[in-house]
C-alpha cells in the first residue's frame, strides 16, 4: 500500500514539474525582440512578457498599475507619475525615473522600419524627475489616450545601455549619445533583453522557438509558469496537429472547421474573444502615378473617388466571414466595433453590388478596368493568404485584373512602410477603444513631428478630416471627443481612405486540463492558461 501511496505521489509530482513548462504555438513570430522595434501583435506579445510598462491593460483593455504605482493628471498637459520602488531589472539593477526617461528618448530617436514608438516622446515638451520614484510628463497638447499609448511602451534599463543620467530639454531633447543608443541586434542577442517583466527571455531566434524563464522573485504579480516555449508556427493544421499531438499545450487561432475535430477526439478546449483588430484595405491616393495600378496615360486610378468606391462594392463581405472565416469575423461598416466609443451609431451599409461596381468604374473612365498588383502577407492576420486571394477574384470578376502578392510580414512591412504598393490590406488593434490610434497614425495628413499620419502610406490628405480629427486627439471632454471623431470617421469612410473588410474574432485551443482567459487586444498572455482549479 505504502509503494502504491509512493508511486502516486511521484506521478503527482511529475505532473505538477511537467505542468510549470509549457509551449505555445503561435500563429507569427516576432520580428524582434527590441520592445521598440515594431507595434506590432507578435512584438507586443513578447515584450509585454519581458519588459514592463507605466501601466497595462487587463484583458478587458482596462488600464492597471504596473511600473507607476499610482499616476494623476495634474492638468490638462501634465501627468505625474509615482513608481514603484521595489521594481528591478532582470540583472538586479533597481529600476527609476531615469529608465523611463531613457526609454522615451531612445525610442524617440526612431527605431525599427517604422518608428511606430515615437508617438509618446513626440508628444512631450518636458519630462521632470523630481526623485527617483517620481516622473511628470508635460505634453505639448492634451493627450486623453496618453496612458493607453504608454500601457504598450516599454521600459528598457538605462545602465544596461550605458546611458548614465537623462535629460529632456524642450530645445536640445535628450542628446543621447550613440554609444547609449544600443541596436535591435543588442536585444535580440539577449544584452539588451533584460526587462522587469514576469519572464526573463532565455532564447530568442526570429522564426524559431523563443524561450522564456519565470522571474520567481520579483516584486509584484508572480509568474504562473516557471518556463514558457513560444514556437511560431504559421500553417493552422500544422499548429492543430501539433495541440493534438502533444506538443503544443496552447495554440492560437485554429480554423474554425477544425474545431468539431477537437471537440469529437477529446481532452481539449478552446475560448473565443472578440477583438478590437479591424482588417482593411489602404489604396495609394496621394499619388499622381502608383507603382501598381496603372490607369489612363499611367495615371493612378485610385485616386479617383469613384474607383475606391467600386473596390468596397466589389467586395463581399458576408461571405469572407462566413466562408473563409468560418464565422470567426464579422462584416464590418465602420473602423470601430459597434457599441464602443467612437463607433457610429448610424455607419452607412457596406453592400456587395459588383454591377454598381462596374458601372462607377465605367464613369471613372475606366469601362475596360485596369491592371493591378494588390499586396498582402501571408502570415500576420487569421487566414491572410487566402482573404487577399479572395479579394483579387473579387476586384477581377468587376474588370480590374488583379494580381494578388502575399509575402512575408517580414518582407511586407518594410516595403509597405517605403510606398511599395497601390493597394494593400492591412490590420489594427485599436487598443484606445475609440478609433484614435488607427486614424491618428493611417488617415491624417502626415507630420512625423507630432506621430501623425506616421503611417498614412497611401498618402490620403483631407483638410475636413484633419479639421474634424486633430480636436479630437487633444479633447478631454469624452462627449466633444466623441462628436469629432464620429465627424472625422464619416469623411474617412465617405472617402474611402481605408476601405473596412472585417473585425477578427480570436480563437485560442488548449487542452482541456487548463482554462484560457482571451484579450480583446489579441495578445496571447501566458498567464491567462492556467491548470484547471487553479485560482
Amino acid at each position: 500500500m505504502k509503494r502504491i501511496a509512493w508511486g502516486l505521489a511521484f506521478l503527482a509530482w511529475v505532473g505538477a514539474a511537467r505542468a510549470a513548462e509549457i509551449t505555445v504555438a503561435l500563429n507569427a513570430s516576432p520580428s524582434s525582440a527590441d520592445p521598440h522595434f515594431h507595434e506590432v501583435t507578435p512584438n507586443n506579445e513578447l515584450a509585454r512578457l519581458v519588459f514592463g510598462t507605466l501601466v497595462v491593460t487587463d484583458s478587458k483593455l482596462v488600464l492597471q498599475p504596473d511600473l507607476a504605482l499610482s499616476w494623476k493628471l495634474l492638468d490638462d498637459l501634465t501627468w505625474s507619475f509615482e513608481l514603484d520602488p521595489a521594481a528591478r531589472f532582470h540583472d538586479g539593477t533597481p529600476f527609476t525615473a531615469n529608465d523611463v526617461v531613457y526609454s522615451l528618448c531612445r525610442a524617440g530617436t526612431g527605431v525599427g522600419p517604422t518608428h511606430s514608438f515615437t508617438t509618446a516622446y513626440n508628444a512631450l515638451t518636458g519630462i521632470d524627475v523630481p526623485d527617483a520614484h517620481h516622473v511628470v510628463l508635460r505634453t505639448r497638447v492634451p493627450e486623453p489616450t496618453l496612458l493607453t499609448t504608454l500601457s504598450n511602451f516599454a521600459i528598457i534599463s538605462a545602465q544596461r545601455a550605458g546611458a548614465g543620467e537623462v535629460r529632456f530639454s524642450t530645445e536640445r531633447g535628450c542628446g543621447l549619445p550613440q554609444s547609449a543608443l544600443p541596436p535591435t541586434s543588442d536585444f535580440d542577442n539577449l544584452r539588451m533583453a533584460v526587462g522587469t517583466g514576469r519572464y526573463r527571455l532565455t532564447r530568442f531566434t526570429a522564426g524559431d522557438a523563443i524561450v522564456l524563464e519565470g522571474v520567481m522573485d520579483r516584486a509584484g504579480a508572480k509568474p504562473r509558469w516557471n518556463r514558457v516555449t513560444l514556437k511560431p508556427v504559421p500553417a493552422a493544421g500544422a499548429r492543430l496537429a501539433g495541440l493534438m499531438a502533444g506538443d503544443f499545450d496552447l495554440i492560437e487561432n485554429p480554423a474554425a472547421q477544425d474545431l468539431p475535430t477537437l471537440k469529437q477526439r477529446g481532452g481539449f478546449a478552446w475560448t473565443v474573444t472578440p477583438s478590437l483588430r479591424i482588417v482593411f484595405l489602404q489604396p495609394d491616393i496621394g499619388r499622381e502615378t502608383s507603382p501598381l495600378a496603372v490607369g489612363k496615360d499611367g495615371a493612378n486610378p485610385l485616386r479617383d473617388p469613384r474607383v475606391r468606391e467600386a473596390l468596397s462594392l466589389a467586395i463581399d463581405r458576408k461571405a469572407i466571414a462566413t466562408r473563409l472565416m468560418d464565422g470567426l469575423a464579422e462584416p464590418a461598416d465602420q473602423y470601430v466595433v459597434p457599441g464602443l466609443f467612437g463607433a457610429m451609431p448610424d455607419a452607412p451599409k457596406r453592400v456587395y453590388d459588383p454591377e454598381r461596381a462596374r458601372k462607377l468604374l465605367a464613369e471613372a473612365g475606366y469601362p475596360d478596368g485596369f491592371a493591378l498588383t494588390f499586396s498582402a502577407t501571408n502570415d500576420r492576420y487569421i487566414n491572410d493568404a487566402k482573404v487577399a486571394q479572395a479579394l483579387g477574384q473579387f476586384f477581377t470578376r468587376v474588370g480590374i485584373r488583379t494580381t494578388v502578392d502575399a509575402m512575408t510580414q517580414t518582407t511586407f512591412f518594410p516595403r509597405r512602410a517605403k510606398r511599395d504598393f497601390s493597394l494593400s490590406m492591412g490590420g489594427w488593434g485599436d487598443g484606445s477603444g475609440e478609433g484614435m490610434t488607427l486614424l491618428r497614425y493611417f488617415a491624417l495628413t502626415t507630420n512625423a513631428a507630432r506621430s501623425l499620419g506616421t503611417s498614412n502610406y497611401g498618402g490620403w490628405s483631407n483638410p475636413e478630416f484633419d479639421a474634424a480629427m486633430l480636436p479630437a486627439l487633444q479633447e478631454m471632454d469624452p462627449k466633444k471627443r466623441q462628436a469629432d471623431l464620429w465627424k472625422a470617421t464619416s469623411i474617412a469612410l465617405r472617402e474611402n481612405a481605408l476601405i473596412p473588410l472585417y473585425w477578427e474574432t480570436s480563437v485560442w485551443a488548449f487542452k482541456d486540463r487548463y482554462t484560457f482567459t482571451g484579450r480583446a487586444d489579441q495578445n496571447t498572455d501566458v498567464d491567462g492558461l492556467a491548470l484547471r482549479g487553479a485560482p
